[in-house]
């Protein structure tokens, strides 16, 4: 019989956030973030319900595949889905991307750095990586202020599935 192995997804808490696995009573606000045309102008089309199941079924079954992956950012006080963190490595890109979003009604706050922060923290300490990326489409302001403060340097220019990116590079 062939079996998944045990996924062993980590709960980390920061000030004001739970990153954690991901929770099926996670999927409405996530389905709604994937339909969103404003949320997903820099990471492709928006997606039906039954797209955006595949797309979160992906971010679950890669812990298991690979040993890390996508957390889901919870609030701390609520544990409500609030947008993710963590990384990103489909098999177009040779190395793994740290990456992170928000869902509507959650930008502006600080949530996104203090995620970011707490995952790569995480990710260094725990699996020893090597310094991670971070891919950005140029016109994303705020992906690309949330690189600087969590200390990134735009290292050159990268293309994406024929898009054009810039990469950062994290402090290690």
């Amino acid at each position: 019989m062939i079996g998944m192995p045990e996924m062993m997804i980590p709960t980390i808490e920061t000030e004001r956030l739970r990153l954690r696995g991901w929770q099926e009573r996670d999927f409405s606000a996530y389905a709604a973030y994937r339909a969103d045309a404003k949320s997903q102008k820099y990471l492709g089309d928006v997606m039906t319900r039954d797209q955006a199941w595949d797309r979160f079924c992906v971010d679950i079954g890669v812990w298991g595949l690979r040993g890390y992956g996508i957390f889901a950012i919870a609030d701390l006080a609520s544990d409500e889905a609030i947008g993710y963190t963590g990384i990103w490595h489909p098999l177009m890109i040779d190395e793994p991307e740290l990456s992170w979003s928000l869902f509507p009604g959650h930008t502006g706050q600080g949530y996104a750095s203090e995620a970011a922060l707490g995952a790569r923290s995480w990710l260094y300490r725990s699996l020893n990586l090597p310094p991670l990326m971070s891919l950005i489409s140029p016109g994303n302001h705020a992906s690309k202020a949330v690189a600087g403060r969590l200390g990134a340097i735009f290292e050159r220019e990268f293309m994406l599935e024929g898009e054009p990116r810039h990469l950062y590079r994290h402090p290690k």
